[in-house]
């Protein structure tokens, strides 16, 4: 049977997840590195496995899979593994992941776009776009910081696929400047993550 085939690329924070739950799990996957600055995501081949354009897209025995979330509960159906728990846990995994992409996630990467913005020739900083997402950084890290003030990782006290969900985009946390010094339980969340091997090996260059 040939080996699933990873289709990743290692800045992006997407990408990341899915990189370090292949190295938790121990899974041998075929990775192929697809370079948005030669827009090979855009390229025929990857469109036809993916038709968004987006990373990453997994395929395994003939099923392609994208989106990274779904990509990473696939991934855990392979083996036995605390990071996909079953029972009402799994349904506050979900909950998280969903959480990721609807909010969190998507105001981060809109700072962090408009933070990078000049570095990468691509116009001034919009500063009232940078001011919405700002905004809505505190209002929602308050809600990640509340939540892990009371407990070592999002879902129970066990690592889960939440924890690398959630925890995606801060490897840009310094450079991008989030707002998030203030939050001190996401800090020491972030800091117990950086001591998982898996982790810790797959942070991208920043």
């Amino acid at each position: 049977m040939p080996r699933m085939k990873l289709y990743l690329t290692p800045i992006s924070p997407n990408s990341r997840k899915v990189s370090a739950v292949q190295a938790h799990l121990g899974l041998e996957c075929d990775v192929q590195i697809v370079d948005l600055s030669n827009e090979d995501n855009r390229a025929p081949r990857y469109l036809a496995v993916n038709p968004n354009g987006m990373v990453p897209t997994m395929i395994d025995d003939g099923f392609t899979l994208w989106e990274s979330n779904a990509i990473m509960a696939y991934m855990c159906s392979k083996v036995d593994t605390e990071l996909w728990p079953n029972g009402n846990a799994r349904y506050d995994v979900l909950r998280w992941m969903n959480w990721e992409l609807a909010h969190w996630g998507r105001w981060l990467t809109i700072y962090g776009f408009e933070m990078f913005r000049e570095k990468f020739g691509m116009g001034e900083v919009d500063q009232k776009a940078l001011a919405a997402a700002g905004a809505a950084i505190a209002r929602f890290g308050k809600v990640l910081d509340d939540h892990l003030s009371r407990r070592t990782f999002l879902v129970g006290d066990a690592l889960t696929i939440a924890d690398f969900a959630v925890a995606s985009h801060l490897a840009y946390r310094i450079p991008a400047k989030y707002p998030l010094d203030s939050f001190k339980h996401i800090l020491a969340w972030e800091a117990r993550l950086a001591e998982v091997p898996a982790w810790r090996d797959t942070t991208p260059e920043s």
